[in-house]
C-alpha cells in the first residue's frame, strides 16, 4: 500500500548513503592481507553476482563490487541479494577497519552471529531480511562500543529482547521489526539510548502493554514505528517531547482515548499512522502540523465532522478516515489541496455533496466514499 512505500527508501537513504570509494596507498602486507581474506571470503560463499567477479588476479580489491576503501583500507562491506546460505567465516572480523556490514536479504539461517563481536570497529550493522533465528543473547552489548546501527528485522528472533540492548551508547537506529519476540521489551533501557533516531519495534507478539513514557526521553527521535505489537491504553503526553518525529506509527495497536493535541501541532511530522486501533472523539479541529503528507486514521471510532483544518495540508498526498463514525459534510477546502492523490472515507455517516473541485487540482487517482449516509 501507499503507506509503507516510503518505507526502506526513508530508512535505508538515510542510514547508509556514506558509502565512499577512496583508494589510497596502503602497507603492501596490509593490502595483501585484506586481499586474501576477501578471496576466502568468496570460497566460503560460493559466487553470487557480485563476489563472482572478484578476480584473485587483481590487486584492485578496492574496486571490487561491494566493497568500499577509505585511505585504501576495506573500511564497508555491501552484499545484500546474494542468495548467502553458510554461516558468517570468523575471518571477516579479520578486516579489523571494517566499520559497515550490510548482508540483508540473503538465506543465512543459523542463530544471532556473536562472532561479530570480535569486529571492534563496526558502526553500521545490517542482517535483516535473512533466517536468522534463536534469542538474543544477554551480552548482546559485546557488539562493537563504535555501534550506531543495529538491523535484524525480519527474521525469525524468538524470546525476549535483552536489556543489555541499552548498553550500545552510540546507537542511533535499532531496528527490530517484524520478528517473534515476545514477552516485555525492555522500554527503560532502551530509552537510556540517547542517540536514538530510529527505533522500530513492530510486528513483534509482545504481551500487551501501555505506551513507555520513558520513550519521551528519546528526543532525537525522527522515526517511530510501534505497530501491531498489543499496545494498550492511550498515548502518553510524555511523547510531546519528540519534536523531531517525522514518522508516527501506531497502528494495529489496542490504543483508546483520544487523540493527543500536540500530533495536530507537530512542526516536524509527515507521516501519521494511528489506524487499528480504538481512538474516540472528535478529529483536533485547529492544525499547525503544516508538514504532514500522509495521514490514516482508519478503522477506529472516531466520531465529529472531518476538520476544516485538513485544507491547510497543501503538501498532503494521502488522507485514509474510512471505518469510523464522522459525521457532516467533507471540507470543500480539502478539494482545493494541490497534491492530494488518495482519498478514503468510506464507512462513516458523511453528508451533503462531494467538494465539486476534488480532483481539479491535484493529482487525485483515488476517490472512496461508498457506505456513508447522505453522501451524493
Amino acid at each position: 500500500m501507499a503507506k509503507r512505500r516510503y518505507v526502506s527508501f526513508f530508512l535505508f537513504f538515510v542510514i547508509s548513503f556514506s558509502l565512499l570509494h577512496k583508494s589510497c596507498p596502503q602497507s603492501t602486507n596490509q593490502s595483501n592481507d585484506e586481499h586474501q581474506i576477501l578471496l576466502e571470503l568468496k570460497k566460503h560463499w560460493g559466487s553470487s553476482p557480485l563476489i563472482g567477479r572478484w578476480n584473485s588476479d587483481s590487486a584492485a580489491h578496492c574496486n571490487w563490487g561491494g566493497i568500499a576503501c577509505t585511505n585504501g583500507v576495506v573500511t564497508a562491506i555491501s552484499l545484500p541479494h546474494q542468495t548467502f546460505i553458510k554461516p558468517l567465516p570468523p575471518s571477516i572480523c579479520l578486516l579489523e577497519n571494517l566499520t559497515h556490514l550490510d548482508l540483508s536479504y540473503n538465506n543465512f539461517s543459523t542463530s544471532f552471529p556473536t562472532l561479530l563481536y570480535n569486529c571492534s570497529s563496526l558502526k553500521y550493522l545490517d542482517i535483516s531480511n535473512n533466517a536468522f533465528a534463536g534469542q538474543l543473547l544477554d551480552d548482546i552489548n559485546s557488539l562493537s562500543v563504535m555501534l550506531e546501527h543495529l538491523n535484524v528485522s525480519s527474521n525469525r528472533f524468538t524470546g525476549r529482547i535483552p536489556p543489555s540492548i541499552g548498553r550500545l551508547p552510540r546507537l542511533k537506529s535499532l531496528i527490530i521489526d517484524n520478528n517473534q519476540f515476545c514477552g516485555r521489551y525492555p522500554a527503560v533501557d532502551i530509552s537510556n539510548l540517547s542517540e536514538l533516531e530510529t527505533l522500530t519495534l513492530a510486528v513483534n507478539p509482545f504481551v500487551p502493554a501501555p505506551l513507555p513514557v520513558e520513550f519521551g526521553r528519546l528526543t532525537r527521535l525522527a522515526y517511530l514505528w510501534l505497530s501491531d505489537m498489543n499496545i494498550t491504553g492511550e498515548i502518553p503526553e510524555s511523547l510531546s517531547s519528540l519534536g523531531e518525529l517525522n514518522l508516527l506509527d501506531f497502528s494495529m495497536n489496542k490504543l483508546q482515548g483520544k487523540i493527543p493535541t500536540w500530533i495536530w501541532r507537530h512542526k516536524k511530522l509527515q507521516y501519521l499512522y494511528l489506524y487499528g486501533n480504538k481512538f474516540t472523539g472528535v478529529i483536533e479541529p485547529k492544525f499547525s502540523a503544516l508538514n504532514l503528507l500522509e495521514i490514516d486514521l482508519s478503522s477506529n471510532q472516531l466520531t465529529g465532522t472531518i476538520p476544516d483544518g485538513f485544507g491547510k495540508l497543501t503538501n498532503l498526498t494521502i488522507l485514509f478516515l474510512y471505518n469510523n463514525k464522522l459525521n457532516g459534510s467533507i471540507p470543500p477546502s480539502i478539494g482545493l489541496l494541490p497534491k492530494l492523490a488518495d482519498i478514503r472515507l468510506f464507512n462513516n455517516m458523511l453528508s451533503g455533496s462531494l467538494p465539486p473541485e476534488l480532483g481539479k487540482h491535484s493529482p487525485l487517482g483515488n476517490l472512496e466514499v461508498s457506505n456513508n449516509n447522505k453522501l451524493r
